[in-house]
């Protein structure tokens, strides 16, 4: 005997809710703009390989680059070299941002 189509739509919305309920309760990895420019000031040269940056910061790659051409926008770093291993360096800009971001 067939499901009726009520039945398979309780179904479905009770999936639907259970997915959702998992997302939520998921932690959020990655990072946020700010939180590059953290990385940076850590840095002892205040400058970091894009690569490198990208693992530390968390942040998938088109987070990461959205991020990267917010902060270079902004002024608050440089970013240089060839293609694929291009760095990012704090501007005096982004040095002061990034102290006043810091937790005390």
């Amino acid at each position: 005997m067939a499901q009726s189509k009520a039945e398979s739509f309780t179904a479905y919305l009770e999936a639907k809710q259970r997915s959702k309920r998992e997302q939520q309760s998921q932690p959020v990895n990655g990072g946020t703009a700010l939180s590059v420019l953290a990385a940076l000031a850590e840095s002892t040269r205040n400058s970091m390989a894009l690569s490198e940056l990208q693992a530390t910061s968390g942040m998938n790659f088109t987070s990461f680059a959205e991020a990267i051409k917010r902060l270079g926008d902004l002024g608050y770093i440089a970013v240089a070299g060839a293609p694929g291993s291009e760095s990012a360096e704090l501007t005096k800009l982004g040095k002061d941002v990034a102290a006043i971001a810091q937790p005390l």
